[in-house]
């Protein structure tokens, strides 16, 4: 039995990575500040990811406790960074993630939204900015036709996960111009938006990715 007292138990058995992470975060946000989330866990990928996530978002990883066919991990929620904090915060926290595969490679698309979903988890306003085959990935539709093998996340869970978690998605207004994509035909979450606008998030962001 664990010594610590959790005053909220997050059920993320069976749960694949990143997905308790994410869940985890949205939990916290409606507890007190010095509050502790168990997470239940059996994804193993989930741990080395606990102590670089908990400082990015000002928490605390009390303990990890293993038991019969998974673990637990603990967490202590922190003290909401002052006002002067959060506005040096925004202004330097604008994380890039930019996709340039489509549907054809799957496996870089997956990883593209899994990553982005694991920066906005901490604490990172996380752009997906879509050019050339990527555009493709945000077509209505579109992500549900890819066809995987059993235990293997899609496009659409990692897509789902990302809109979830708070992932902004964009679509190159002049990709979309030249594959005949429309605003109508793009998910109600993606938005179309100019060039420029990726050359601004390059120079801004204090972080890049690139599949």
């Amino acid at each position: 039995m664990s010594k610590f007292r959790p005053d909220h138990v997050l059920d993320c058995r069976s749960v694949i990575y990143p997905v308790p992470i994410l869940r985890a975060e949205q939990a916290l946000a409606s507890m007190s500040p010095g509050q502790v989330l168990e997470v239940q866990a059996t994804d193993a990928n989930v741990k080395p990811d606990l102590a670089t996530w908990a400082a990015r978002v000002n928490n605390e990883i009390l303990a990890v406790e293993d038991s019969d066919g998974g673990f637990s991990f603990f967490v202590r929620k922190g003290r909401a960074a002052a006002p002067a904090d959060a506005i040096a915060k925004e202004e330097r926290s604008l994380f890039l993630v930019v996709l340039r595969s489509g549907l054809n490679a799957p496996g870089q698309v997956r990883a593209a939204l899994m990553y982005a979903s694991i920066a906005c988890a901490m604490d990172q306003d996380t752009v997906v900015y879509c050019v050339q085959e990527g555009a493709d990935v945000m077509v209505k539709g579109a992500p549900e036709k890819e066809q995987t093998k059993p235990g293997v996340p899609t496009i659409a869970q990692r897509l789902a996960e990302a809109i979830e978690i708070g992932v902004r998605l964009e679509v190159c207004e002049q990709t979309a111009d030249t594959r005949g994509i429309k605003a109508e035909d793009l998910i109600a979450e993606a938005k179309l938006i100019g060039g420029a606008s990726l050359i601004d998030y390059a120079i801004r962001s204090r972080g890049q990715l690139t599949f």
